[in-house]
């Protein structure tokens, strides 16, 4: 482990029914903060119905220290909408904010659909699995952001 300990963490929240958009919790960990333990702040997704799934960071936290590298972005895949949401931590890790979507039919383009877990490869790119084609078919393949 080269990084320091986590003070935060973030937590995908999926909205059951559909009833309001899925978010991203900011929750602190830091023992010695008096916020410890307590949700921080909510980054609600403009859609309903993505349902957030795995995410990750768009580089390894085996990266830590090394010069360019930053994890500075999380990559969060929703299954039901084939939407990939990628959140920016720079400006304010305690609030992060939505940096860029891909939308389904930019995925369906590549015919593929239900996108599923990202994995921060050593090139910098993102490699995200996906578990059906642009027609809901059983074909999984995979997306390099």
């Amino acid at each position: 482990m080269k990084g320091p300990r986590e003070k935060l963490i973030y937590v995908p929240c999926i909205v059951p029914h559909k009833q309001r958009p899925d978010y991203l919790a900011t929750i602190c960990v830091d023992p010695e903060n008096d916020n410890y333990g307590k949700v921080i702040h909510r980054l609600l997704m403009p859609n309903k119905g993505d349902e957030l799934h795995h995410m990750n960071w768009n580089v390894c936290s085996s990266c830590y220290g090394m010069h360019g590298k930053s994890r500075s972005k999380l990559i969060l895949p929703c299954l039901n909408s084939d939407r990939i949401y990628v959140v920016d931590l720079c400006v304010d890790p305690l609030a992060p904010r939505l940096f860029k979507v891909i939308e389904p039919d930019d995925m369906h383009n590549l015919d593929v659909s239900a996108p599923h877990t990202p994995h921060c490869l050593a090139t910098g790119q993102v490699m995200i699995s996906t578990m059906g084609d642009a027609k809901e078919g059983p074909k999984g393949s995979f997306v390099l952001l």
